[in-house]
């Protein structure tokens, strides 16, 4: 949840750090090893960035000319001398165990956690939420002065994992696969030949039931399918609710693609650890879903401006190399699941202009899709991080339409006028049928819209690579270069549980941002596009 520092007369965050809802439950013991990331900076801090809208624009000479991991990796060279000094200053405080990663702009530290308390003088404290533990700490790290001047931030001791929330609407009707693939008019399955893939990110030993799966697709007549690949720390003996939806909803939009399944082990989250496996890999899939998020408040209000996009570019990255990273756009409306009141709190990483928000909507009553729900995380990033006109330039003339045409605007104190909007696009998100545990139950939140949008933007990989042509990679501007292949959600209020929010209107909105899939017309356009 990136809200935290005073932007154009909005005010953010308060001086309690704020840690996701974990609760402090003591110290480390000094003896048990700890995992972080030092993250180098780069000799050109925007050289990534910078191309990864240049290979997504639909209009520009270079798009879809994606980079090898060998090009990439010359983008992202560090300061000279960095990883000498970074290396010297660990050597001298006794840290053995480190090393760079393939792009070598990140060093990977495992250390006890004596070591690391007092290599960056900070307190490490073990935080408890729903049964899970993870070490963090709250307080600022101190470096040396050679070794600040080289890198940009650390990575792993201060971020809180939020899981998106299952949650409940007013909605009167169910959605099933035949629901799905009807109101987005897809009506065909991967063709086999391409290389189209897909992917769910999980963390936290969140795994999936295979048995869970296979009656979902024995309930529903869907075709025979299985998960390709797992990586990661390995799956889990039993299935849990989040991993269960991702992966029987993925495969019913992005029916037979095949569908990869990452998971982090322990009570490990580890986004960067994720972005950087990924990337590594010369097999992991071209589009991914992720219904997770960090709170990071109390780095970026109190000692790490720099978090935001440093972590942006990491993201980046993955788009570089023709990966599409989406992200579902969070649960409490306008806020977080922690305060409901106040500044409006933007979704991490769901806010970051090299990712693809997706919000909720729900069914009618009549079975029919025109509205967001109240729970569809919305809203605009700080433009001292992303500002829209230089960070997220594809969405200007949208969002700027919305701001001329909203009659209802919330006050303009409680968010930042010129941040990027989010979310970009949405999909159903209320009442998903999920077989959990052997039974069929209702399923709520973003974190189902984000795997049906993804495994959309899959068949449309499927239909370029048939053509000859690239993967979609970054699909943002595409997609507000395509309106017209969006169904246009005009009624919506993303209040969350709070007082305030955002209305849906015509074209974009911070609640359903572009809209839901029309795969259609979205198939037209990806086939028209370079």
């Amino acid at each position: 949840v990136v809200a935290v520092v005073a932007v154009a007369g909005v005010e953010f965050g308060d001086d309690q750090p704020s840690t996701g809802g974990w609760t402090a439950v003591g110290e480390t013991y000094g003896e048990d090893n700890v995992k972080f990331h030092i993250a180098l900076k780069h000799e050109n801090p925007t050289a990534i960035f910078d191309t990864l809208l240049k290979v997504s624009d639909p209009s520009s000479p270079h798009y879809g000319k994606h980079l090898t991991k060998e090009q990439l990796a010359k983008l992202a060279t560090p300061v000279e001398g960095a990883f000498r000094a970074v290396g010297a200053w660990l050597k001298n405080n006794g840290v053995t165990q480190f090393e760079q990663n393939w792009s070598e702009d990140i060093v990977t530290v495992i250390a006890p956690a004596k070591v690391v308390s007092s290599l960056l003088s900070i307190k490490l404290q073990v935080f408890s939420r729903d049964g899970r533990a993870i070490t963090r700490s709250t307080e600022k790290w101190v470096l040396p002065a050679d070794v600040e001047a080289v890198v940009d931030t650390i990575v792993g001791l201060h971020a809180f994992p939020v899981s998106k929330a299952v949650v409940r609407s007013d909605a009167t009707s169910q959605v099933d696969p035949a629901t799905l693939r009807k109101l987005y008019g897809i009506d065909e399955s991967f063709s086999g030949k391409t290389a189209s893939t897909q992917a769910l990110a999980e963390f936290q030993m969140e795994g999936y039931s295979k048995t869970d799966l296979s009656q979902f697709i024995s309930h529903f007549n869907l075709p025979a399918q299985e998960i390709r690949n797992i990586t990661g720390q390995g799956q889990t003996p039993e299935g849990h609710a989040e991993a269960n939806l991702d992966v029987q909803y993925i495969m019913v939009t992005g029916q037979l693609v095949p569908t990869d399944f990452y998971i982090q082990g322990g009570d490990s989250f580890d986004l960067l650890q994720w972005i950087d496996d990924v990337a590594n890999d010369p097999n992991s899939a071209l589009v991914w879903s992720v219904s997770y998020g960090e709170d990071i408040e109390t780095i970026v209000q109190q000692f790490d401006s720099t978090y935001p996009t440093r972590f942006n570019t990491e993201v980046a990255k993955l788009g570089t190399l023709g990966k599409t990273v989406i992200f579902a756009s969070g649960d409490s409306g306008v806020y977080s699941r922690q305060s409901s009141i106040g500044s409006f709190r933007p979704d991490f990483p769901a806010s970051l202009p090299a990712v693809t928000g997706v919000g909720a909507t729900q069914l009618d009553s009549d079975g029919s899709e025109t509205t967001g729900t109240s729970f569809s995380g919305g809203g605009f990033s700080l433009s001292n991080y992303f500002n829209r006109t230089t960070s997220c330039p594809y969405q200007t003339g949208a969002v700027n339409t919305f701001f001329s045409t909203s009659t209802k605007l919330p006050p303009a104190n409680l968010y930042d006028h010129d941040g990027c909007g989010y979310p970009d696009v949405s999909a159903q998100g209320v009442d998903f049928l999920v077989y959990i545990n052997g039974f069929l139950q209702g399923v709520s939140g973003t974190s189902a819209s984000c795997p049906t949008f993804a495994g959309v933007v899959s068949m449309l990989n499927d239909a370029r690579l048939a053509a000859g042509k690239s993967p979609m990679g970054f699909i943002n501007p595409f997609i507000y270069a395509n309106p017209s292949a969006f169904n246009d959600m005009l009624e919506g209020y993303n209040n969350g549980s709070g007082f305030h929010g955002f209305y849906a209107v015509a074209g974009w909105d911070p609640v359903t941002g572009m809209g839901t899939p029309n795969y259609p017309k979205l198939k037209a356009a990806a086939l028209s596009a370079p």
